[in-house]
């Protein structure tokens, strides 16, 4: 009977504004693995005396440089980490708007 339910449960819809706010959090946590990926590159590039060496200043512009990297690179299709966000986050919301038992 369990089955039958769950065939006859009607599909999960989410709103434009819903689908933009899952896409938007994915992406954003994608941007925050890349730049943890980054870290170690950033951390071992020196930059030349000429542009400063590694003065305070200089580790603080490759922090926000990172960051913005990994930003570009979430925006641009990234590795595919958003996509499995954003199929496990519409995932939670369907169990938890149709029940536990009833989405598969």
């Amino acid at each position: 009977m369990e089955q039958l339910a769950a065939i006859s449960a009607p599909a999960p819809t989410h709103g434009q504004r819903e689908t933009a706010a899952i896409e938007r959090k994915a992406q954003e946590f994608e941007a925050l693995m890349l730049a943890e990926l980054l870290k170690p590159m950033f951390e071992s590039a020196k930059a030349p005396a000429l542009f400063g060496g590694d003065r305070p200043e200089q580790s603080i512009f490759g922090a926000m440089l990172q960051e913005k990297y990994a930003e570009a690179m979430a925006e641009r299709g990234g590795i595919g980490i958003a996509d499995q966000v954003k199929a496990a986050l519409i995932d939670l919301q369907a169990r938890a708007q149709y029940g536990e038992g009833q989405i598969s």
